[in-house]
């Protein structure tokens, strides 16, 4: 949603640290394959790219960018975290290590995950038409990323 405002740095590191997270509890689901292949697309990486850096170089790339940036690429993982249906320790320790690493705060990692959790319930809410339910998550996403 957000992912245009990475560079292209930024976004190598994103799709490596991607990968790594959806190989994290062992089970790489459909979901999680259509999403990576979505991401390479929408940030315009070649896939050679993955597998291009380990864990460090990163954190250390992603460092270097805005507390919008890192806020984009933990918003972004939980995300991914919550589109398999899937929801395992290894992840939740996976992205404890990333907010540290990035320096998320408790309150920020809360509210995105309430925001995907309370996504399917906005997004299965039929009285609102599909055009309505889009820009209403990706304002309440706006406001979680200010």
């Amino acid at each position: 949603m957000f992912l245009n405002e990475l560079n292209g740095q930024e976004a190598v590191a994103f799709i490596n640290l991607v990968n790594q997270f959806a190989n994290i509890d062992e089970f790489f689901a459909k979901e999680e394959k259509e999403l990576i292949k979505s991401y390479l697309e929408e940030l315009n990486v070649e896939r050679d790219k993955l597998n291009s850096l380990n864990y460090e170089e990163i954190i250390n790339e992603l460092k270097k960018g805005t507390n919008r940036v890192k806020s984009i690429v933990y918003f972004e993982l939980v995300g991914l975290a919550l589109v398999d249906g899937e929801y395992g320790d290894r992840e939740i320790d996976f992205l404890d290590k990333i907010a540290v690493g990035l320096d998320i705060k408790r309150a920020k990692k809360i509210a995105f995950a309430n925001y995907f959790f309370n996504f399917k319930d906005v997004y299965d809410f039929s009285v609102v038409e599909s055009d309505s339910k889009i820009k209403l998550l990706k304002d309440e996403a706006e406001l979680l990323l200010a």
